[in-house]
């Protein structure tokens, strides 16, 4: 794929005239970068992207870090020389109607339109929104930087291009259980959310610190099914470490600590 290529602004505007040229006569498959193009790089998405270089944002990509159903994440550089993490929600590949159940009943999202696309960029939006919430309540996630249509940028945990592990690729220690359980009740009681997809492959660990990240599917503790949705972020957990040989917590009790407080 992409992971040592710099995509910088020449190649995105060389990409978004050949993808208008392609409205009149089909494109050939010419080399490895074009498929990353087709799977990723719509138009819309090139015209974010363009916008987002011109404005100086960011100053390149550097290739792909991370790629899922969903999204593809890219490690970006910006004109300071740092390093961020450029998240695309994939146009084409997705059907996010199937979404909804984490967007209808969130008060803060409202007139929502059910064309696809639309809620791919309302799904942007959200995790933006609930990134910067868990971030201003001092919760370990990615610092959320700029959102735009179905790009988000934000911190890149990690160094040098290469992300932090997650608790699914490394071995796990018994305070790593403890930090945790306190993101969760933290994220409830301070930030008033819920993950609603938590679980080992959302967890970065990075200097012994935890930090979770995909917060799309994040809910306000207000949502008819927040309560439901908490439950299923604790099992999961307690899930993961019983399979990793630690002892279960009473998930019923962690639950009733967390929302009564």
């Amino acid at each position: 794929m992409l992971h040592s290529d710099k995509i910088d602004n020449h190649i995105i505007a060389k990409a978004l005239a050949r993808f208008n040229k392609s409205q009149k006569e089909p494109l050939k498959k010419q080399s490895e970068d074009f498929q990353v193009f087709q799977e990723v790089f719509d138009k819309a998405t090139l015209m974010a992207l363009y916008h987002i270089l011109n404005s100086q944002i960011i100053s390149y990509l550097n290739g792909v870090v991370r790629s899922g159903k969903e999204s593809s994440v890219f490690w970006g550089v910006t004109p300071e020389g740092n390093n961020v993490a450029v998240k695309i929600f994939l146009t084409v590949a997705s059907n996010f109607k199937k979404k909804l159940i984490y967007i209808e009943g969130d008060h803060r999202f409202r007139h929502i339109q059910k064309n696809n696309y639309k809620l791919i960029a309302l799904w942007t939006k959200k995790e933006f929104k609930n990134l910067h919430l868990a971030y201003s309540s001092e919760i370990p996630v990615p610092k959320p930087l700029y959102v735009r249509r179905n790009v988000l940028i934000m911190e890149f945990i990690g160094g040098e291009g290469i992300p932090a592990p997650t608790l699914a690729e490394i071995e796990i220690e018994d305070q790593d259980l403890d930090q945790v359980l306190l993101l969760i009740k933290k994220l409830y009681q301070k930030a008033h959310l819920v993950h609603s997809d938590f679980s080992e492959f959302n967890l970065f660990k990075h200097s012994s610190k935890i930090i979770a990240f995909d917060f799309a599917s994040a809910v306000h503790i207000s949502h008819p099914m927040a309560n439901d949705f908490l439950l299923r972020d604790l099992n999961n957990i307690n899930r993961f470490f019983i399979k990793r040989g630690y002892s279960s917590f009473n998930v019923t009790e962690m639950f009733k600590e967390i929302v009564e407080e």
